[in-house]
């Protein structure tokens, strides 16, 4: 009997072997990508809390099938961003003062903590673009452009959270504020900017002179405010009850 030669032994081509591996990695990257990209239109308040998602339009918006996004979907219900129902659609969950009162003081200490933090670690070129993100800040609220003001706001809070330089911290962070849903909060009157503004202007300030007390004291403050206004939108939406911050009555 002739044995066959080691070599002539029949083997999947390489380049089939590299092919299927590049198709199981994209298997499992499309529903985190997607999961991703809805994170997002949540976020912007493209996908409003409490509204029904349309699978199928976002299939086709998306080119995807509904299996990935299914699992998208499932994704997000595990970081309470979206309800599952049982006739497999899914609506936007919408933010509670419940959550609220549970998640704002958490977000308060980190925001604060990042500030000393980045008080301790900035450069010049990196307060040179706190300080131009706040001209541009001051443009917006005279043009009253709430939406680019409250995103220029946050472009400001994430600068200061890269400057703390800490993964984790982020990371905390991003995952507790989705959750609130910033983008349902709004000022109404001109009293309401100018407060805001004035945080702003003094949160510049303790970045400028490294003040790391004085960073940590107006941002808590400044996210109790924020709390007030985000209540306040789910009111609008929900008639929900009145918020109770530890801290917020004084």
């Amino acid at each position: 009997m002739t044995r066959p030669k080691i070599g002539s032994m029949h083997r999947a081509p390489l380049t089939s072997v590299s092919t299927l591996g590049k198709r199981v990695v994209e298997r499992q990257a499309l529903p985190d990508e997607l999961a991703g990209r809805l994170r997002e239109m949540i976020v912007r308040g493209e996908l409003r809390p409490g509204s029904r998602i349309n699978t199928p339009r976002l299939c086709s918006r998306f080119g995807v099938s509904r299996t990935p996004l299914r699992e998208a979907l499932k994704m997000l219900a595990t970081e309470g961003l979206v309800e599952l129902l049982p006739n497999r659609s899914a609506l936007v969950r919408q933010v509670t003062d419940e959550m609220i009162n549970e998640l704002v003081p958490i977000v308060g200490t980190l925001e604060a903590l990042a500030g000393r933090i980045a008080c301790a670690r900035i450069d010049e070129a990196a307060l040179a673009e706190v300080e131009a993100l706040h001209e541009r800040l001051l443009q917006h609220l005279d043009q009253r452009d709430e939406a680019s003001y409250m995103e220029i706001e946050d472009a400001i809070l994430r600068a200061v959270f890269n400057i703390a330089g800490n993964k984790s911290l982020m990371k905390f962070y991003e995952t507790l504020t989705v959750k609130l849903q910033w983008q349902a909060a709004c000022h109404q009157t001109l009293a309401e900017w100018q407060q805001t503004a004035e945080v702003q202007k003094q949160l510049l300030h303790a970045l400028q002179n490294r003040d790391g007390d004085l960073w940590a004291m107006v941002a808590y403050r400044h996210v109790l405010h924020r709390a007030a206004l985000l209540l306040r939108g789910v009111e609008r939406l929900t008639g929900g009850t009145t918020l109770r911050v530890p801290g917020w009555d004084k």
